[in-house]
């Protein structure tokens, strides 16, 4: 039979806990208590008892800013972990191992979640009537232990990491114009002529303005500048078929305005690196139920009917 250690911290402060790991991912003590259903003032005691608990600072306060001492960051990291098992517990004991049920919390780019997450959402909780969603949509990536997330979709290469990664789709990646602008400026018929013309840049690519185009053994590198810099793939389409200029967009983005003639691919014989579309779960002995059933959903509809020209590479 297990014992309660002993030592000078028999019992956790669970509720200093979850007021600490708030604060540290909002980033400030008014956020934080809005997000707890508290008052600043209650959320500010419950950290500060915890710091008296442990007989160390935890969080440097000024009247401008908040950040983490030294020995907040190590305990966050120990909060996280402890946070997610005591979500996975609480899965455990609800039967979410076994049945679908429960609130499932989903992050999903901004573009991908628009055009190919949320039009399926309705059938599948119209199949799973004991679900309900939170459905997040930003292109940057999220803490999913920090943001008590169950799943995330990421596109793209993924970070080393402790998460739990499935690749369950794919997306080319073109470039592309209007009819309108190749027809005012021309059609480049090389790489290195694409520094001439207006290019608009995706601002939260990891390849920055440097475009790689490969044809054959030929690798061709391109550092660009920008008319346009955008965080969302959706802008720069409107942009494109605007006729602003030439941009690199995933194919899922696109695939309609490709098919009926209202953008045009550049380069058509040269290739650029594409987009795996991964599920994404944090560390857990099991996944839920809600969870595997959500990604399996998601991979079968897009095999069936990706939404994008092809969803194989």
């Amino acid at each position: 039979m297990s014992t309660i250690p002993q030592g000078r911290l028999p019992v956790p402060d669970l509720a200093g806990l979850l007021a600490f790991l708030r604060v540290a991912e909002l980033g400030s003590f008014v956020r934080a208590a809005d997000a707890l259903g508290l008052s600043k003032a209650a959320v500010s005691k419950q950290v500060s008892a915890l710091e008296g608990r442990l007989g160390t600072r935890l969080l440097h306060r000024t009247t401008r800013r908040l950040s983490l001492t030294e020995a907040g960051q190590a305990y966050l990291r120990h909060a996280q972990s402890a946070f997610a098992e005591a979500r996975a517990a609480e899965d455990a004991v609800a039967g979410t191992g076994e049945v679908v049920q429960g609130r499932l919390r989903v992050s999903v780019p901004m573009s991908f979640g628009v055009l190919h997450v949320a039009p399926h959402v309705g059938d599948f909780l119209t199949q799973y009537p004991q679900i309900d969603m939170d459905l997040q949509l930003d292109d940057r990536p999220t803490d999913l232990v920090m943001e008590s997330q169950d799943l995330a979709i990421r596109l793209g290469r993924l970070e080393a990491s402790s998460l739990v990664a499935r690749t369950i789709s794919y997306s080319r990646v073109w470039l592309c114009a209007s009819p309108e602008y190749l027809r005012r400026r021309g059609h480049p018929q090389r790489p290195d002529e694409l520094p001439a013309h207006d290019c608009l840049h995706f601002s939260l690519a990891a390849t920055g303005r440097t475009w790689e185009l490969r044809h054959g053994d030929e690798v061709v590198r391109v550092a660009l500048g920008a008319r346009l810099d955008a965080n969302s793939s959706l802008a720069l389409k409107a942009a494109v078929l605007s006729g602003a200029g030439i941009a690199r967009i995933p194919e899922f983005a696109i695939a309609d305005e490709i098919r009926d003639g209202r953008m045009q691919r550049v380069l058509p014989h040269w290739k650029i690196a594409g987009l795996d579309v991964h599920a994404v779960m944090p560390e857990r002995r099991y996944v839920p139920a809600k969870v595997r059933a959500f990604v399996e959903f998601l991979e079968a509809r897009w095999k069936q009917n990706p939404g994008w020209l092809g969803a194989t590479r």
